[in-house]
């Protein structure tokens, strides 16, 4: 896995210097809809290369997970503000429609989920990458996030997902759109904010069964994978535990009088 990892990271790094280049030419340069752990590997490369204020990642709607990469020219560095005005500022009408969307609307014949629309995308030779987040409404709708390449093949070219007809129109989400996310609110206690027992804590197993997931590389701290297991949780922060979920560690709120931790966290669910 480890192997497949520096695989890809070595790939994106590529391909953020090739944009960095391309940018150069005073130009607004519209990358690949990156996941959360590419897009932190991404900013940390930016950083390295000094080249953070130049790099400015949205995907269609405060709080996507999935978001598109722009790479702003080097002039930019001169400028006040963060890459997000700058890119507002400078290149309003090429992010107005680099991000586009559409609604698909089930029968009600039957339920829908994410993986029936995901695999509706990709059943037409649609590239992942070239797809945002897939925003489920209820059981029978869901907004789609795309490139604006791959806009009027997409409205063109589903007309089912799984053994549903559906239609398909273009949406234009305004400023109010958003994502309503629930959580299973966690408090517990542990030892200290060692990772083992952090990831004991939040999927309710032992501190033997938690090093087992943190070495067999099925966890990750805000979104890079982890390893060790006496690596040091700092709240707040985001643990991803393959097979267990997703959680926010919110807080360590002082000691009990035993001394141990007290800890706050949330699961999405």
């Amino acid at each position: 896995m480890k192997a497949d990892i520096n695989c890809a990271q070595k790939l994106l790094k590529s391909r953020l210097e090739d944009h960095l280049r391309q940018a150069e030419r005073g130009e607004l340069v519209c990358g690949n809809f990156l996941s959360c752990a590419e897009a932190a590997y991404c900013l940390s490369v930016a950083i390295t290369l000094r080249a953070r204020d130049r790099i400015f990642l949205w995907g269609g709607f405060d709080d996507a997970e999935r978001k598109r990469l722009f790479v702003l020219p080097s002039f930019v560095s001169d400028m006040d503000g963060t890459p997000e005005d700058k890119s507002r500022c400078l290149f309003s009408d090429e992010m107005s429609v680099a991000i586009k969307a559409l609604k698909i609307k089930g029968s009600g014949y039957r339920p829908l989920g994410h993986r029936d629309y995901l695999g509706t995308v990709l059943s037409l030779g649609v590239e992942r990458h070239a797809v945002g987040d897939i925003v489920i409404l209820n059981d029978f709708e869901a907004i789609i996030f795309c490139t604006d390449k791959i806009l009027d093949f997409l409205l063109s070219n589903i007309d089912r997902v799984a053994s549903d007809k559906v239609s398909v129109s273009e949406f234009i989400p305004d400023d109010s759109f958003c994502v309503k996310r629930d959580f299973q609110q966690i408090r517990d206690t542990v030892a200290s904010n060692r990772f083992d027992c952090v990831v004991g804590a939040l999927t309710n197993v032992s501190r033997e069964k938690a090093q087992e997931l943190i070495k067999s590389e099925r966890c990750e701290i805000d979104h890079c994978l982890e390893t060790k297991c006496a690596a040091t949780v700092t709240a707040p922060c985001v643990i991803s535990i393959r097979g267990h979920g997703r959680f926010d560690v919110l807080s360590f709120d002082g000691e009990t009088r035993r001394g141990r931790l007290r800890l706050s966290a949330q699961k999405y669910i």
